[in-house]
């Protein structure tokens, strides 16, 4: 049977995307293997999004992703109480920077955006940012931004919630992987040929590797690590009203992000911090597809572990666990959504921040893929795609 749509990628945006379609009353296929339970033995792409952890917020240091992430903050809980799936923990989000260095810019622009976009928030500066979260040991000097509404969200589980009102719209899942695309006929890893009026392609990081008969997009893609701390239940009661947080270290040319103690699938509690700005850029979909089956990198466990306790030098961490991740970053700094032809629209580039806001990202890919006018969604930019 020929569909409207076949999406490609069943991640966070992808899966956002086919729940609008089919919200929209459009036949819409779902494409995209499930999460592997052995990682070394599966062939195919990954996704970002296999994991218990990401932060949340309204705001950021760039009024368009402060708005993509709003929207789609606004909509978490109606998500959850229609699917029955909680995915939105609420404990608050800390952004914290230095008025000098490479990141003043960074800081600068997460005071200035609230205050724009008339965004809830608490300028916390010096003593007062001490005082309100001391369990950080932020650099001297550092001014912040609490936003109540910031926190973390399970990725998982949020697209999985989405997927469900996809299903319940009338989407259809098939959990292969596809390995090539012609106009609106797509192959899948198993041989079979689906058939569509227009395809979405929502590959992540794996859209400049194999492109699926559109042009290659402009985007880098970064072999990153994370660490996972384990801390016991004592110590995650003592550390319970930690927010998620944003900082930069000092004398460092990039942030740093730490996600507050989680319940992950293994039972364990998990304090998870990432952002080293150091990582080997992936080239081709073999290479990451490799680095996916790794426990990331030693050398940045190392960095991160360092950064983790510079930053909660009284945490006490039973155990460590480094994990691999990817992050993608486009020539814009935005997300890549637009209908290319008449026959394929492009989701992709997360810049690092969007898994907060991937349900508006889905819902402007849906916006897109129907022939609407993404520029006039009022967020600030087109969402243009650049091209290699």
């Amino acid at each position: 049977m020929r569909v409207d749509f076949v999406v490609i990628g069943r991640g966070l945006m992808g899966t956002a995307c086919a729940r609008y379609l089919a919200e929209a009353g459009c036949r819409v296929t779902l494409v995209g293997p499930d999460e592997p339970s052995d990682p070394a033995r599966h062939d195919g792409p990954f996704g970002s999004f296999h994991d218990a952890g990401r932060i949340t917020r309204t705001i950021a240091h760039d009024p368009v992703w402060a708005r993509l992430s709003s929207r789609s903050l606004a909509r978490y809980r109606e998500i959850e109480a229609r699917t029955g799936i909680d995915f939105y923990t609420e404990c608050g989000g800390v952004m914290a920077g230095l008025d000098h260095g490479a990141m003043a810019g960074f800081t600068a622009g997460f005071h200035e955006t609230p205050r724009a976009l008339g965004l809830v928030h608490e300028p916390l500066d010096g003593a007062a940012l001490s005082k309100r979260f001391p369990m950080f040991a932020l650099p001297d000097g550092s001014r912040g931004v609490f936003d109540p509404l910031g926190g973390h969200v399970d990725p998982r589980a949020m697209r999985r919630a989405h997927e469900v009102l996809a299903l319940e719209a009338g989407a259809e899942v098939v959990t292969h992987h596809v390995v090539d695309r012609e106009g609106g006929t797509v192959t899948l890893a198993d041989g079979r040929a689906l058939s569509a009026e227009h395809v979405v392609v929502a590959t992540g990081g794996w859209a400049t590797a194999a492109p699926l008969g559109m042009a290659r997009p402009a985007m880098r893609v970064f072999q990153r690590t994370v660490v996972l701390a384990e801390i016991s239940e004592t110590e995650a009661e003592r550390l319970k009203d930690t927010p998620s947080l944003i900082w930069v270290p000092e004398n460092d040319p990039t942030d740093r992000y730490l996600l507050p103690a989680i319940r992950y699938p293994d039972g364990r509690i998990y304090v998870k911090i990432g952002g080293e700005w150091t990582s080997p850029e992936a080239h081709g979909g073999d290479g990451l597809n490799a680095w996916f089956k790794t426990n990331g990198g030693a050398e940045a466990g190392q960095s991160l572990l360092a950064d983790l306790v510079r930053v909660m030098p009284d945490m006490r961490i039973e155990r460590v666990l480094t994990l691999p991740c990817a992050v993608t970053f486009t020539k814009t700094g935005y997300p890549y959504v637009a209908r290319i032809d008449d026959r394929a629209t492009l989701l992709t580039g997360g810049n690092g921040a969007a898994a907060k806001c991937a349900d508006e990202l889905g819902r402007l890919g849906a916006v897109a893929a129907l022939g609407g006018n993404v520029a006039a969604e009022g967020l600030g930019t087109d969402f243009a795609p650049v091209f290699a």
